[in-house]
Protein backbone atom coordinates (compact mmCIF):
# COMPACT_ATOMS: atom_id res chain seq x y z
CA UNK A 1 0.00 0.00 0.00
CA UNK A 2 2.87 1.88 0.78
CA UNK A 3 3.92 2.33 -3.23
CA UNK A 4 2.39 3.57 -6.29
CA UNK A 5 2.17 1.08 -8.46
CA UNK A 6 0.76 1.40 -12.07
CA UNK A 7 -2.12 -1.59 -12.85
CA UNK A 8 -1.66 -3.03 -15.68
CA UNK A 9 -4.28 -2.04 -18.34
CA UNK A 10 -6.00 -5.53 -18.64
CA UNK A 11 -6.77 -5.79 -14.83
CA UNK A 12 -8.48 -2.17 -14.77
CA UNK A 13 -11.62 -2.40 -14.47
CA UNK A 14 -14.25 0.00 -15.74
CA UNK A 15 -17.46 0.83 -13.46
CA UNK A 16 -20.57 1.40 -15.25
CA UNK A 17 -23.75 2.67 -13.72
CA UNK A 18 -26.99 2.28 -15.03
CA UNK A 19 -29.93 4.44 -14.40
CA UNK A 20 -33.41 3.26 -13.97
CA UNK A 21 -35.68 5.07 -14.35
CA UNK A 22 -39.09 3.88 -13.35
CA UNK A 23 -42.09 5.90 -14.60
CA UNK A 24 -45.15 5.89 -12.17
CA UNK A 25 -47.63 7.32 -14.86
CA UNK A 26 -47.10 4.54 -16.84
CA UNK A 27 -48.11 2.34 -14.41
CA UNK A 28 -52.04 1.69 -15.22
CA UNK A 29 -54.76 -0.12 -13.79
CA UNK A 30 -55.21 -3.80 -12.76
CA UNK A 31 -57.92 -6.28 -12.88
CA UNK A 32 -57.50 -9.12 -9.95
CA UNK A 33 -59.27 -12.42 -10.73
CA UNK A 34 -59.43 -14.30 -7.00
CA UNK A 35 -60.23 -18.35 -7.61
CA UNK A 36 -62.44 -18.99 -4.31
CA UNK A 37 -63.62 -22.79 -5.28
CA UNK A 38 -63.40 -25.40 -3.04
CA UNK A 39 -60.17 -26.51 -4.20
CA UNK A 40 -58.79 -23.31 -2.61
CA UNK A 41 -60.31 -23.68 0.76
CA UNK A 42 -57.83 -23.76 3.94
CA UNK A 43 -54.10 -22.20 3.04
CA UNK A 44 -54.29 -21.64 -0.44
CA UNK A 45 -57.72 -19.30 -0.77
CA UNK A 46 -55.98 -17.23 2.31
CA UNK A 47 -52.84 -16.90 -0.06
CA UNK A 48 -54.73 -15.49 -2.80
CA UNK A 49 -56.84 -13.19 -0.78
CA UNK A 50 -53.81 -11.62 1.21
CA UNK A 51 -51.99 -11.29 -2.45
CA UNK A 52 -55.01 -9.38 -3.73
CA UNK A 53 -55.64 -7.44 -0.76
CA UNK A 54 -52.04 -6.29 -0.43
CA UNK A 55 -51.98 -5.46 -4.28
CA UNK A 56 -55.37 -3.96 -3.92
CA UNK A 57 -54.13 -1.64 -0.94
CA UNK A 58 -50.70 -0.70 -3.05
CA UNK A 59 -53.18 0.18 -5.77
CA UNK A 60 -55.67 2.55 -3.53
CA UNK A 61 -51.86 4.05 -2.30
CA UNK A 62 -50.86 4.25 -5.78
CA UNK A 63 -53.73 6.11 -6.75
CA UNK A 64 -54.34 3.29 -9.44
CA UNK A 65 -57.87 1.70 -10.33
CA UNK A 66 -58.20 -1.60 -9.34
CA UNK A 67 -61.00 -3.87 -9.57
CA UNK A 68 -61.33 -7.06 -8.03
CA UNK A 69 -63.30 -10.23 -8.95
CA UNK A 70 -64.12 -13.17 -7.10
CA UNK A 71 -65.41 -16.32 -8.82
CA UNK A 72 -65.59 -20.21 -8.70
CA UNK A 73 -69.01 -21.01 -10.51
CA UNK A 74 -70.88 -17.26 -10.46
CA UNK A 75 -68.30 -14.11 -9.88
CA UNK A 76 -68.40 -11.04 -7.64
CA UNK A 77 -67.11 -8.08 -8.24
CA UNK A 78 -65.55 -4.59 -6.09
CA UNK A 79 -64.35 -1.75 -7.48
CA UNK A 80 -61.81 -0.33 -5.11
CA UNK A 81 -60.68 2.81 -7.28
CA UNK A 82 -62.67 5.38 -5.78
CA UNK A 83 -61.27 4.09 -2.03
CA UNK A 84 -59.01 6.73 -0.39
CA UNK A 85 -56.08 5.35 1.60
CA UNK A 86 -56.95 4.11 4.63
CA UNK A 87 -60.38 3.70 3.84
CA UNK A 88 -60.73 0.58 1.47
CA UNK A 89 -59.34 -1.91 4.15
CA UNK A 90 -63.06 -2.68 5.52
CA UNK A 91 -64.73 -2.60 2.37
CA UNK A 92 -61.61 -5.31 0.90
CA UNK A 93 -61.75 -7.20 4.40
CA UNK A 94 -65.54 -8.13 3.85
CA UNK A 95 -65.47 -8.56 -0.15
CA UNK A 96 -62.27 -10.82 0.27
CA UNK A 97 -64.17 -13.07 3.48
CA UNK A 98 -66.68 -14.37 0.86
CA UNK A 99 -66.33 -17.83 -0.60
CA UNK A 100 -68.33 -19.70 -3.14
CA UNK A 101 -67.03 -23.06 -2.04
CA UNK A 102 -67.99 -25.03 -5.38
CA UNK A 103 -66.46 -26.17 -8.60
CA UNK A 104 -64.03 -23.67 -10.74
CA UNK A 105 -65.35 -22.35 -14.02
CA UNK A 106 -62.77 -19.07 -14.63
CA UNK A 107 -64.79 -18.27 -18.16
CA UNK A 108 -67.72 -16.28 -16.60
CA UNK A 109 -64.22 -14.29 -14.29
CA UNK A 110 -62.16 -13.66 -17.25
CA UNK A 111 -65.13 -12.66 -19.60
CA UNK A 112 -66.33 -10.21 -17.00
CA UNK A 113 -62.27 -8.62 -17.53
CA UNK A 114 -62.15 -8.88 -21.10
CA UNK A 115 -65.96 -6.51 -21.14
CA UNK A 116 -63.73 -4.49 -18.65
CA UNK A 117 -61.32 -4.10 -21.01
CA UNK A 118 -63.46 -2.67 -23.55
CA UNK A 119 -64.45 0.09 -21.54
CA UNK A 120 -62.84 3.55 -21.36
CA UNK A 121 -61.38 3.20 -17.84
CA UNK A 122 -59.99 -0.64 -18.07
CA UNK A 123 -58.51 -0.04 -21.46
CA UNK A 124 -55.20 0.25 -20.51
CA UNK A 125 -55.50 -2.39 -17.70
CA UNK A 126 -53.47 -5.48 -17.16
CA UNK A 127 -55.36 -9.27 -15.39
CA UNK A 128 -53.88 -11.17 -12.87
CA UNK A 129 -55.60 -14.36 -11.75
CA UNK A 130 -54.85 -15.90 -8.65
CA UNK A 131 -55.62 -19.58 -8.58
CA UNK A 132 -55.01 -23.52 -8.12
CA UNK A 133 -55.40 -23.11 -11.71
CA UNK A 134 -57.98 -26.55 -11.04
CA UNK A 135 -60.33 -25.84 -13.71
CA UNK A 136 -61.19 -26.69 -17.62
CA UNK A 137 -60.08 -25.12 -20.38
CA UNK A 138 -61.53 -21.74 -21.77
CA UNK A 139 -64.23 -21.97 -24.59
CA UNK A 140 -62.38 -20.73 -27.68
CA UNK A 141 -64.33 -17.50 -28.25
CA UNK A 142 -63.05 -16.42 -24.92
CA UNK A 143 -59.58 -17.55 -25.87
CA UNK A 144 -59.68 -15.38 -28.97
CA UNK A 145 -60.90 -12.37 -27.12
CA UNK A 146 -58.18 -12.94 -24.45
CA UNK A 147 -55.66 -13.38 -27.83
CA UNK A 148 -56.97 -9.60 -29.05
CA UNK A 149 -56.66 -8.10 -25.97
CA UNK A 150 -52.83 -9.42 -26.02
CA UNK A 151 -52.21 -8.25 -29.17
CA UNK A 152 -52.96 -4.81 -27.36
CA UNK A 153 -50.32 -5.18 -24.94
CA UNK A 154 -52.59 -6.00 -22.27
CA UNK A 155 -50.81 -8.33 -20.10
CA UNK A 156 -52.86 -11.51 -18.78
CA UNK A 157 -50.80 -13.53 -15.51
CA UNK A 158 -51.43 -15.70 -13.62
CA UNK A 159 -50.17 -17.06 -10.18
CA UNK A 160 -50.82 -20.64 -9.01
CA UNK A 161 -51.38 -21.03 -5.52
CA UNK A 162 -51.67 -24.27 -3.28
CA UNK A 163 -50.00 -28.01 -3.10
CA UNK A 164 -51.24 -30.16 -5.58
CA UNK A 165 -49.50 -29.92 -9.02
CA UNK A 166 -52.97 -31.09 -10.81
CA UNK A 167 -53.48 -27.48 -12.14
CA UNK A 168 -54.33 -26.99 -15.83
CA UNK A 169 -50.98 -25.81 -17.05
CA UNK A 170 -52.83 -24.80 -20.45
CA UNK A 171 -54.83 -22.80 -18.38
CA UNK A 172 -52.04 -21.17 -16.18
Amino acid sequence: YASKRAMPKNRRRILQCEEHVIDLEARGPVLICIGTSSSMQGEAERIAKTTAFALAKIAVSEKRSCYLISFSTGIEMLDVSSFEAGDEVLPLVRFLNGSFNGGTDAAPALTHAVEQLQTRRWKYADVLMISDFIMASLPPALEEKIKAEQKKETGFYGLSVGEECNCNSRML
